[in-house]
């Protein structure tokens, strides 16, 4: 027993490099029992989830899983999320997350245990060059300083990078919505202000959301989650990624989504979030903080309300 707990206490100490990215990271059991107590822990609080996968699915296929929205916290790419890919529900993953993440202690090694890798193109590429699937959620720090639980939206990046990389390896593409994401907590709009100011000063996206009993960061709200897979959208045979392929396949990616969207919103939804619909919303420049005199200088266009 004793020795158990000295190669855990070791495991979680260890900072160094894993020797590839498609390595497996820490036991399999271990990787297991974490996972599984992050799921329980959710239930426990009221969070329960469900899994939906379309029936075109080929669990044999590679990959690229596309998930909306961000929410405060992605907290149910790693509540639950984490699980289905070690369980590989429907397919094996390795998640594309920031690289600040990394630094924290204890949770680096949850992070790697659940397969997430740090979210840098050479690193996803060397993935899919090793036939592994790739987990993104393109919105990133853009769309959590603006998630709101009362409208469903989707950013995406300005230069479409994402499928960029999809069209250089001829990965198709698995998008994937997550009905109650947004609804595990609340967001005010002057949090909301208050947390782009904090990250166009320092870099820091302090986003403060209201969870159980309206305690910050905490407890999420008791909600029943789905999480589903849509319908594959082809990226072809890997090809260059030129300005007109990336625009076609995003035109197809986008309708995927939004028919997604519209298949589940009424019965995974409050009724008037659902009635509002999903805007999709394409940044036209990219976030960089921090900038001079605090200003963020971010812009944003709105594709679509559907």
């Amino acid at each position: 027993m004793l020795g158990w707990l000295a190669r855990i206490a070791r495991l979680l100490l260890h900072r160094g490099s894993i020797r590839s990215p498609g390595a497996q990271w820490g036991p399999r059991w271990l990787a297991l029992l974490t996972a599984r107590t992050l799921a329980r822990t959710s239930a426990a609080v009221g969070v329960h989830y469900d899994a939906q996968v379309s029936e075109s699915f080929d669990p044999a296929q590679q990959y690229m899983v596309v998930w909306h929205p961000h929410g405060a916290f992605t907290y149910s790419a790693l509540c639950y999320g984490g699980l289905l890919s070690l369980l590989r529900q429907p397919v094996r993953w390795y998640t594309g997350v920031a690289s600040i993440l990394f630094k924290v202690p204890l949770l680096r090694q949850i992070l790697l245990l659940l397969n997430a890798r740090r979210c840098d193109a050479s690193v996803l590429r060397a993935l899919l060059a090793e036939g592994h699937s790739v987990g993104l959620q393109p919105g990133g720090i853009a769309e959590q300083l603006r998630t709101t639980h009362m409208q469903e939206q989707a950013f995406f990046p300005p230069n479409l990078s994402f499928l960029r990389l999809a069209l250089e390896h001829g990965t198709p593409l698995l998008p994937v919505y997550i009905f109650g994401e947004n609804q595990l907590f609340r967001t005010t709009p002057t949090l909301q202000r208050f947390a782009r100011r904090i990250f166009a000063l320092s870099g820091i996206p302090a986003v403060v959301p209201l969870g159980r009993w309206g305690l910050p960061w905490l407890i999420p709200r008791p909600t029943n989650v789905l999480i589903a897979f849509g319908q594959p959208v082809y990226a072809g045979p890997p090809q260059e990624p030129t300005d007109a392929a990336v625009e076609e396949v995003f035109t197809r990616y986008s309708a995927e989504l939004n028919r997604l969207f519209e298949e589940h919103k009424d019965a995974r939804l409050p009724s008037e979030i659902a009635a509002r619909g999903l805007t999709i919303v394409r940044r036209t420049r990219p976030v960089q903080p921090p900038k001079a005199k605090g200003k963020n200088q971010e812009a944003i266009a709105v594709i679509s309300r559907l």
